[in-house]
C-alpha cells in the first residue's frame, strides 16, 4: 500500500484558502506516485468543513494514525534543495534520492504552504473539480449568475473583516510583506469607484465578507444596492464565484489568493502591502528564500527590469501584469485598462460563431449598407 498524507496545517484547522494549498500538493504526490490521498482531514476544522466536503467528522482520526507510522516526510528544505518549482518534479527528484520509489509499500507525508502557487500550478484543476463538487456550489453559483448581465464585467470584491488574526496595522507601522492585515475600507471604495469611472455601465459589482461589516454595507449600498444574499451559500461557492470573475479586487488574505489562482485573471492587491524592492513589487520578496539570488523573485525581479529598460512605459509591452498594485488616489494601471477593455470585447455575442454569431470574410471591397448601421447606431462606420 502507498499512501500520502496531505496534513492539515493545523491542530484545529486554518481557513479554506491556507488548505488548499497542502490539500493540492498531497494530490499532486499521489499522482506521482501512483499512491492514495489521505486528507486533509476537516472534522475537526472550527469552520465545519467537513459539511462542504461531505467527510466523516472523525477523519482525523485516519490521518493521525497514519502520521504514528513510519513516515517519510517532504520538507521544504528537501523541497528548495531540488533547485525545482513545480511540486511533482521536485518530489520524484526527492524520492529518487532517499531509494524511496522501489519500496512497494510506503507513507509520505506533505504538508504547508512553502512553495506557493507555482508548485501547485498542474492541480488547479483537482482544486476546481473539489471545490464544484461541494455542498450546494453549483446551485449557489447559479442562483447568483443568474442574476448578472454577462455582457458586462464582472468584478468580485473580497472584503476580510476583522477578527481571526485580522487587524488593522498602526499608522506608522511598516505594513510591506505583511499578512492578516486589514485593509482600509476607503481603498475598497477607491478602486470601485475607479473601475466604474472607467466603464460606467458596462461593469457589475459583487461582494464577499466572511462576515457583515460597516465597509461590506456601504460598499454594496454605493455599487450594487441590488445584491441579494443567497441564504445557503457556502465558502467554496464563494471562492469559485469570485474565481469566475473578469477582475477580483482583494483582500489581504490567502482565500484572496486562492481565487486569483483558480482564476488565472487580473486582480487588484493593496499597494502598501507588497513587498517593494529595485523599483518592483513582489508578494513573496519579503520571504528569506526569495531574498536570495536564485529565488524564483530574484529571476522575476530581473526579467521585469530588463524589460521596463527596453520598452519604458510603453503600452506595447509583450507581456501582461496579471495583478495590479494600486493605493488610496492611484489611476487604474494602463494594461489593466486594456485587459478588461479586452475581456468585454470578448463577451460579444454577435461575433461568437458559437451563438448565432458571424464573422467577416473580409473580401475587398466589404461595405454594409446604410439600413444595416441603422439597426447599430453604435457601430461607428461609414455606409453607403
Amino acid at each position: 500500500m502507498r499512501v500520502v498524507v496531505a496534513k492539515r496545517t493545523s491542530y484545529r484547522g486554518e481557513g479554506l484558502g491556507n488548505e488548499l494549498i497542502p490539500w493540492a500538493k498531497g494530490w499532486i504526490a499521489s499522482q506521482a506516485l501512483h499512491a492514495r490521498l489521505v486528507g486533509p482531514s476537516w472534522g475537526l476544522n472550527r469552520r465545519r468543513y467537513w459539511r462542504n466536503f461531505r467527510s466523516s467528522r472523525l477523519d482525523f482520526i485516519l490521518e493521525d494514525a497514519l502520521l504514528r507510522a513510519p513516515l517519510a516526510t517532504f520538507t521544504e528544505e528537501d523541497y528548495l534543495s531540488t533547485g525545482e518549482v513545480d511540486f511533482g518534479t521536485a518530489l520524484l527528484r526527492w524520492v529518487e534520492k532517499i531509494d524511496l520509489v522501489k519500496e512497494r509499500f510506503f507513507v509520505v507525508g506533505v504538508e504547508g504552504m512553502w512553495g506557493g502557487y507555482g508548485a501547485i500550478r498542474n492541480a488547479r484543476w483537482f482544486l476546481w473539480e473539489r471545490l464544484l463538487g461541494s455542498r450546494d456550489a453549483l446551485d449557489n453559483m447559479y442562483r447568483v449568475l443568474s442574476r448578472l448581465d454577462r455582457s458586462r464585467l464582472q468584478v468580485a470584491v473580497h472584503i476580510r473583516s476583522k477578527g481571526d488574526g485580522f487587524s488593522a496595522p498602526a499608522q506608522t507601522k511598516e505594513q510591506r510583506g505583511k499578512f492578516n492585515l486589514l485593509v482600509p475600507g476607503d481603498w475598497y471604495l477607491w478602486v470601485c469607484r475607479a473601475v466604474r469611472e472607467a466603464f460606467g455601465e458596462r461593469v457589475q459589482f459583487w461582494f464577499f465578507s466572511d462576515r457583515p461589516n460597516p465597509v461590506f454595507e456601504e460598499a454594496v449600498e454605493r455599487f450594487n444596492p441590488s445584491q441579494i444574499i443567497c441564504t445557503g451559500r457556502t465558502e467554496c461557492s464563494d471562492l469559485l464565484l469570485m474565481a469566475q470573475a473578469d477582475l477580483r479586487i482583494c483582500s489581504v488574505s490567502s482565500y484572496s489568493l486562492a481565487a486569483a489562482f483558480l482564476s488565472d485573471g487580473p486582480y487588484v492587491w493593496y499597494e502598501p502591502q507588497l513587498a517593494l524592492s529595485d523599483g518592483t513589487y513582489s508578494l513573496w520578496g519579503h520571504e528569506a528564500t526569495q531574498q536570495l539570488e536564485s529565488s524564483s523573485t530574484a529571476r522575476s525581479r530581473a526579467f521585469v527590469r530588463c524589460l521596463c529598460a527596453q520598452y519604458g512605459r510603453s503600452k506595447n509591452l509583450p507581456v501582461s501584469f496579471l495583478g495590479a498594485a494600486m493605493d488610496i488616489g492611484d489611476p487604474l494601471p494602463d494594461q489593466l485598462l486594456e485587459l478588461l477593455e479586452q475581456r468585454l470585447r470578448e463577451k460579444e455575442t454577435r461575433t461568437n460563431l458559437l451563438e448565432y454569431g458571424c464573422l467577416p470574410r473580409f473580401v475587398p471591397p466589404f461595405e454594409a449598407t446604410r439600413s444595416e448601421c441603422e439597426l447599430w447606431p453604435s457601430v461607428k462606420r461609414s455606409a453607403r
